[in-house]
């Protein structure tokens, strides 16, 4: 039987922690004890954010669209991407939710599908397909557009009626 006493009596040296062996410690705790308080990976093909959006929500911001560059690659749903469906990408709502965008200059609208995580979006609020986007009347000229976000339909809930009775 080996004892604490006989293991120190063999250890030419005595172990020390450095500090940033201590931060690194304590931080994979944290990560540990605490996953829900961290946002979903861009990689992640989950169907929802960490962020709940109720259907009926509205949100306000600036649109994009996606680069020629990423037609046919496959989105964070699994789908592929193409430019001529009616699809976006969105960090703040969950895959699979339908949402309503108006231009606020030009005062059109979509309807699109939040297929893909936009990790370059910045301060952007949603990334539109190239045909989304020529529906509201944003063209490469401008690249940005103010628009408001109208959630129809969340993955797992019932669409929104467009009018009150």
């Amino acid at each position: 039987m080996c004892l604490i006493s006989d293991l120190k009596m063999q250890m030419p040296f005595k172990p020390q922690l450095s500090p940033f062996a201590i931060l690194a410690g304590m931080f994979a705790i944290v990560l540990m004890t605490a996953p829900s308080s961290f946002p979903a990976s861009d990689s992640s093909p989950t169907t929802s954010t960490s962020s709940k959006v109720p259907t009926g929500e509205t949100l306000n911001g600036k649109a994009t669209y996606y680069p020629n560059s990423l037609n046919g690659h496959k989105t964070s749903s699994g789908k592929a991407f193409h430019q001529n469906g009616k699809t976006a990408a969105s960090n703040r709502l969950p895959l699979g939710t339908h949402v309503k965008v108006t231009n606020l200059k030009t005062g059109k609208t979509t309807d699109v599908e939040v297929t893909d995580r936009g990790s370059k979006l910045g301060n952007q609020k949603i990334d539109l397909s190239k045909r989304a986007a020529r529906e509201i009347g944003l063209s490469h000229k401008e690249g940005k557009a103010p628009v408001e976000i109208k959630v129809t339909r969340t993955p797992n809930h019932p669409t929104v009626p467009s009018s009150p009775p």
